[in-house]
């Protein structure tokens, strides 16, 4: 969820049009978190909420554990992100 930060952060910098397609695709990429969690049967609204306060904390590796049912830390698992798909969301 880091990403959709990121993506919020960059749809409020940019000005015109361009800012409501990259608002949607923020969006979009929150709508993908909230089906994982409906789906492993987590509460979503909860979940959400809890990530979003992990991940405005510095270096915040927070992820959705389905194992757990919880919030967990990525990194412990050894789950990353690409690095072209970081490069592909900095527009």
């Amino acid at each position: 969820m880091p990403y959709v930060l990121s993506v919020d952060e960059l749809a409020w910098k940019t000005p015109g049009k361009k800012s409501h397609a990259i608002e949607a695709f923020s969006r979009a990429l929150l709508a993908i978190l909230i089906i994982i969690a409906d789906n492993v049967g987590l509460d979503s609204a909860d979940l959400v909420a809890r990530l979003r306060a992990e991940h405005h904390k510095e270096g915040s590796t927070a992820g959705i554990d389905v194992i757990y049912g919880s919030e967990g830390d990525m990194a412990e698992h050894g789950i990353s992100e690409a690095f072209k798909v970081k490069n592909a969301i900095k527009l």
